[in-house]
């Protein structure tokens, strides 16, 4: 049985007691701050609940949505929501986590608020933002569909829309089933040297992919890594490509949803899923503070929230996110979470704590 994350059991009777009393402490509050919103009718639009004012957000006339993803993906959901909301136009604005980040921030700080809705593909990001007062809380309708711990500490900041995880690929046709990499360790054989990609620092997966191997292996394992003198690329899809066409052998951090949408073109990639687990980050999205658009903002949360913008989210494979909602269907591929081992940091300190180590050494690796 797969399991997400990897803290150990906890044996101590006392803090079992406490965790389960925080647990019955965490819906009552939940519910407070859902009564805190109240003020604001609760409108059934399509197939999905919001408190957004549909009329003011139609007026508004545009929704700007900051995202991780890549471009297919991207417009993969402007459309979607374009197509359920046609009064409402809506753009994307799209780069690695890091730089989407740094630019967030450049902006905010030269008084200029352009965003509405933006989305990482980590959570130490979220986190930093949600420090700044960076987010619109708004307690969506659609909120109690989703288990406290894949929402913000103060429910309303953002949620996790959903998660991607990376596990190891290669191209069928140069690498027999029986030379490849079956375990992370086994990325270090000299064979893949100069045949191999991997993400830049800029990327929340690839932040994610050094921290848990380093966790399990030492540091050491990274400073045998760059001997292989891998390629970094600034998303899965060059990566992918690449694979495709045999200019590397193997993928050091192969995202699922990219694996599933290659294999589906018939592209000669295989997946691997190493024992010790596939690295994983969620990818959070919430309403920014100071919205230029804030009822579309409003209405564009609740309808990622809602199973309708959940359902493109899992089934579209630009995308492929496995959604965290309790009456989500299995992913396309008719698997669930539960049939993946995801390793997600669990020390939230330890791991925003050794961002600057990986930033060094990651950049060092790609001759940055």
């Amino acid at each position: 049985m797969a399991e997400i994350g990897n803290k150990p059991p906890n044996t101590s009777s006392r803090r079992a007691a406490l965790r389960a009393g925080m647990a019955m402490v965490s819906l009552p509050l939940l519910n407070i701050a859902a009564r805190a919103q109240s003020a604001r009718p609760v409108t059934k639009v399509l197939d999905f609940q919001t408190t957004a004012d549909v009329l003011k957000a139609e007026a508004e006339g545009e929704v700007v949505f900051y995202t991780h993803d890549g471009d297919g993906a991207a417009a993969a959901v402007v459309d979607a929501f374009n197509n359920d909301f046609p009064k409402i136009k809506a753009n994307y604005v799209r780069a690695q986590n890091g730089a989407l980040y740094s630019k967030l921030l450049a902006e905010r700080s030269a008084g200029r608020f352009n965003v509405d809705v933006i989305q990482f593909s980590e959570i130490g990001t979220a986190i930093d933002f949600q420090k700044r007062g960076g987010y619109e809380r708004h307690v969506s309708p659609e909120i109690g569909a989703f288990p406290t711990k894949y929402l913000s500490p103060t429910p309303g900041d953002y949620f996790w829309m959903g998660v991607t995880f990376g596990g190891i690929a290669y191209n069928t046709n140069l690498v027999k089933p029986e030379d490849a990499p079956k375990t992370w360790k086994d990325l270090l054989d000299p064979r893949w040297r100069n045949a191999m990609s991997t993400k830049q620092a800029t990327s929340g997966m690839q932040f994610v992919e050094w921290y848990e191997l380093r966790r399990l292996y030492g540091p050491d394992y990274w400073k045998q890594f760059a001997k292989q003198r891998p390629r970094g690329f600034d998303s899965r899809v060059p990566m992918f490509d690449r694979l495709s066409k045999g200019d590397d052998k193997v993928c050091a951090i192969a995202e699922y949803a990219g694996y599933l949408l290659y294999h589906q073109k018939g592209a000669p990639v295989a997946f691997v899923t190493p024992d010790d687990g596939l690295p994983a980050t969620p990818v959070v999205a919430g309403a920014v503070s100071r919205a230029p658009h804030p009822e579309a903002s409003l209405l564009f949360i609740d309808w990622m929230m809602s199973t309708r913008g959940q359902a493109l989210y899992q089934n579209n494979l630009q995308l492929a996110y496995n959604s965290f909602r309790t009456d989500a269907p299995p992913m396309p591929d008719g698997k669930r979470l539960s049939d993946f081992k995801l390793l997600i940091p669990t020390d939230m300190a330890d791991y925003l704590a050794s961002h600057d180590i990986f930033n060094k050494e990651w950049n060092a690796m790609m001759g940055l």
